[in-house]
């Protein structure tokens, strides 16, 4: 029997008695978060289901519980076995305040629950497989308050042993120091302005990035950093903080590209093809390059402007760079602790059981993508 039909015998063709048991350990919260991470409000899971928003409500707050006949229905909409919505299993809660959003003051609300949400069930995934896997211990040195993103900058490379030249592998450096990162499409039926977040408010450091969000491996690079600055820097989230987010980007900078190896190379002047090469070599985008002479002093505010009009009209030298096309960048950490479970009697679909996930939704948390061609009916 393939997986997927385990699956079904498993989550979908459940007995009566069965979805009474589930009923009885009915976990309220578990319904809301199925229903954000479905982007769905109350009322419009109601109109799916045939009842009422202040059923839905009832449910979420714990003063009621949905009959037996309902969970199936309610699970399909939702897209989740009914075993999800039992009780008895580890439940990280993560408040949106927790969490540093990039660009949130133009990220809904909706989208933010949606990104937290995720974040939960990563945590849940970590927990899950660290109980048969030793996942590398957590190396992130402590930053006294007070300390300038760029000294904090400083201090993480020395720590990391990174002190001189390029960062190549950057997604794979922070995952080998115990920084949880992932990769989770958020696009559903509207296009989400969550570009990246980051929190270690549930443990272990978890930083997601929206895949769909990024032109190039170089601006997915730069998120990285200014997460892992946000982590360093910043235990007390300000949701949205000018300030905070200025010291990101300005950790970010100094991290991939310090100022004393970076400042000989740059051209006095905007010399886009000299750019180019620094771009490839280091990692970053040329429009980083350009803000990093202005933020050097080395080119005025007049020249910056000039050179990003100059980078707009010029279509070569903004080339969409694919993940996949700079190695290390595509975590892996999550799907290499799953194979290594796998070889001591671990698989999928025992982790799909223990966390009441369907295989595709598996899939999605641990970043994989479908390599498979689309075909395409032409009419």
């Amino acid at each position: 029997m393939a997986d997927d039909e385990q699956e079904l015998t498993l989550f979908q063709d459940v007995d009566l008695n069965a979805r009474r048991k589930v009923v009885d350990a009915f976990e309220p919260v578990r319904l809301t978060q199925a229903r954000v991470l479905a982007w769905l409000t109350k009322a419009e899971l109601a109109d799916l289901v045939g009842i009422s928003a202040a059923a839905i409500g009832q449910f979420e707050a714990g003063a009621a519980r949905p009959r037996a006949e309902l969970l199936p229905v309610i699970a399909r909409r939702l897209s989740v076995p009914i075993e999800f919505f039992a009780a008895g299993r580890p439940l990280g809660r993560l408040d949106v305040g927790n969490a540093h959003f990039r660009s949130l003051r133009s990220t809904r609300a909706k989208d933010r629950a949606k990104a937290a949400a995720h974040a939960e069930q990563v945590w849940e995934l970590t927990y899950a497989l660290e109980k048969r896997v030793r996942f590398p211990e957590v190396s992130l040195p402590n930053i006294p308050d007070g300390t300038t993103p760029v000294d904090a900058a400083r201090v993480l490379r020395e720590a990391w042993d990174l002190r001189r030249g390029p960062i190549p592998h950057l997604a794979a450096t922070m995952e080998s120091r115990g920084i949880v990162v992932c990769l989770i499409p958020l696009t559903n039926e509207a296009v989400t302005r969550v570009k990246a977040y980051s929190t270690d408010a549930l443990g272990r450091p978890l930083v997601v990035v929206t895949p769909e969000r990024f032109r190039s491996v170089y601006e997915y690079r730069f998120t990285c950093a200014h997460e892992l600055g946000h982590l360093l820097l910043h235990p007390n989230p300000l949701p949205g903080d000018r300030q905070q987010e200025r010291e990101a980007d300005q950790f970010a900078a100094e991290f991939l590209t310090p100022r004393i190896e970076i400042e000989p190379l740059l051209p006095k002047t905007v010399r886009m093809a000299k750019l180019e090469d620094l771009s490839k070599a280091w990692g970053v985008s040329i429009e980083s390059l350009i803000f990093r002479m202005g933020e050097l002093r080395l080119i005025s505010d007049v020249s910056i402007r000039r050179a990003h009009q100059r980078l707009a009209g010029i279509s070569d030298f903004r080339r969409e760079e694919p993940l996949a096309a700079y190695p290390g960048e595509v975590p892996t950490l999550l799907a290499d602790a799953l194979s290594l479970a796998k070889q001591h009697g671990f698989d999928r679909l025992d982790l799909a059981r223990e966390l009441c996930w369907t295989a595709e939704h598996l899939s999605e948390v641990l970043g994989e993508t479908d390599s498979r061609p689309t075909l395409r009916i032409v009419r």
